[in-house]
């Protein structure tokens, strides 16, 4: 969980004039400060290795007022006697007063906060219930909350109860862990506000450094999730000519139908710095193929995507994943619309841990609502990938194909994949080795993917395309409340 974020939020508020505040957050950091609660050990020695001493002053003063306060309106959390002195805290006009904000656990009912220090999971009927007495006395100490601060909240809810409020999925964290609870206490700050001050409530509880992004440009320039995105220098003992070399033994390997994978793995390694270089500075996928052949197949894309993100995109447990997503899908489609696709599972003769992978994208794909069309597409099982037409053929089904190609820009870069498994690394990896944003149309299937099966959570920006009429949030609600209802599902059961 990021604890990175409210510390730099605070130390922003106490200096907001202090230009790069990434020196103080790495010195914090590095004396032991995890959260807020540990900036109260701090000496103002401690700081002048960043700071001038009036700056460290400025903070220390600031952190004092914030204690004294905290300490006037603290109350225990778990008291639920009907004689605890309800404090209700004062309307605060600085920008930090989340950061002293008392969460009203006293005013849960007391069956729920039982089931929290247990670990357990709300009802939905439950959280919601947390949520509108939480919200309520947020209001009462700020009437116009932004995003930031509910987020900071938020964040102070699911450290006091993580069992209970953490966003997970296959044990993996989901962007910052607190997201969902996020969103619904900015739902019902926006719902209570509703018919007042609409506009400018909304500016003020959405905005936030997501979707801040650089506009498109024509460069391939999408640096989301990425640890290595543009490596500055060569690996050591490497130059401009012996990666040369290396491009064209990869080659020759390529025509020669190498199947050393061990030497392709090195290989591709050793060149990461140069293929970054042509995939950031723009070169064509068709001229890709040809320069990198390897970089379509599934060793040579497994080494990029981990150089690339810093994950294994390989996962032995991907069957396993995909059978409790499909479990709790099969439980909630109370409407049918994956009917057609559950009974071709029980007809098909391919072993159970294929066909969960096989149906796992289109049934996500139907739950989202979102367009197969530009998925999945159809040809005869004798069409050459020179003879096929990328621009508009019909859908076809992931349980009934034998073979499946890869298309990048309308350009088939691989044309020979056996396993469908294969088959959804590659395309899920294209999108990050190439640099290519999400499709609206499937924006939140991929975001799935991404969280569930890749494991990769950022907590800000996002890789879906931009859209200039609609604010890009950093997490899906879509995703957000899917991974909710499979983990209170699981839960259950």
């Amino acid at each position: 969980m990021d604890t990175g974020r409210p510390l730099l939020s605070f130390i922003k508020s106490s200096l907001p004039k202090m230009r790069d505040p990434e020196p103080l957050l790495e010195r914090l950091q590095g004396l032991g400060v995890e959260d807020l609660e540990d900036l109260s050990y701090l000496q103002e020695s401690d700081l002048l290795s960043v700071l001038r001493p009036i700056e460290a002053r400025k903070l220390l003063s600031l952190l004092k007022k914030t204690i004294d306060y905290s300490s006037e309106t603290a109350s225990s959390p778990r008291s639920t006697s009907s004689s605890s002195m309800d404090i209700t805290p004062r309307r605060l006009s600085d920008n930090s007063w989340h950061f002293k904000f008392q969460i009203p656990w006293q005013k849960i009912p007391s069956e729920i906060i039982r089931k929290l220090e247990k670990g357990n999971r709300p009802t939905k009927s439950e959280r919601l219930e947390i949520i509108r007495l939480i919200v309520s006395e947020i209001l009462t100490a700020c009437p116009t909350p932004g995003k930031k601060h509910i987020s900071e909240i938020a964040r102070k809810m699911t450290k006091a109860y993580p069992g209970a409020f953490t966003d997970v999925i296959e044990g993996e964290i989901v962007g910052s862990g607190y997201d969902s609870i996020t969103k619904q206490m900015v739902s019902r700050v926006d719902n209570l506000k509703r018919g007042n001050t609409l506009l400018s409530l909304k500016r003020q509880v959405i905005s936030s450094s997501e979707g801040e992004d650089s506009p498109t440009q024509k460069r391939r320039l999408d640096t989301y999730g990425c640890i290595n995105w543009q490596p500055t220098r060569l690996p050591p003992d490497e130059t401009p000519e012996s990666q040369k070399h290396a491009q064209e033994e990869l080659k020759k390997m390529w025509t020669e139908r190498c199947c050393d994978s061990k030497a392709i793995e090195n290989m591709m390694r050793a060149t990461f710095f140069t293929q970054r270089k042509d995939i950031i500075s723009g070169t064509e996928t068709s001229d890709l193929t040809k320069e990198w052949p390897y970089l379509f197949e599934t060793t040579g894309m497994k080494t990029h995507f981990k150089e690339l993100i810093g994950v294994d995109m390989e996962d032995k447990n991907m069957a396993n994943k995909c059978a409790r997503v499909i479990s709790f899908l099969k439980s909630g489609d109370k409407t049918g619309k994956m009917e057609t696709i559950f009974r071709e599972m029980e007809t098909s003769s391919k072993n159970v841990a294929d066909v969960n992978v096989a149906v796992f994208l289109p049934l996500l794909l139907k739950y989202f609502n979102e367009e197969e069309e530009q998925m999945f597409y159809k040809v005869d099982q004798t069409t050459l990938p020179s003879e096929v037409d990328c621009a508009g053929l019909p859908r076809n089904s992931t349980l009934a194909a034998e073979n499946f190609m890869l298309s990048v820009d309308q350009t088939i870069v691989n044309g020979h994949i056996r396993i469908f498994s294969d088959a959804v690394m590659l395309m899920f990896g294209s999108y990050y080795c190439m640099n290519i944003s999400y499709p609206a149309a499937q924006a939140s299937t991929l975001e799935f993917l991404q969280r569930c099966l890749f494991k990769i959570n950022p907590d800000k920006g996002s890789k879906v395309e931009r859209n200039a009429t609609k604010r890009t949030l950093a997490v899906s609600p879509k995703v957000l409340t899917l991974i909710t209802r499979i983990a209170d599902y699981e839960w259950r059961e």
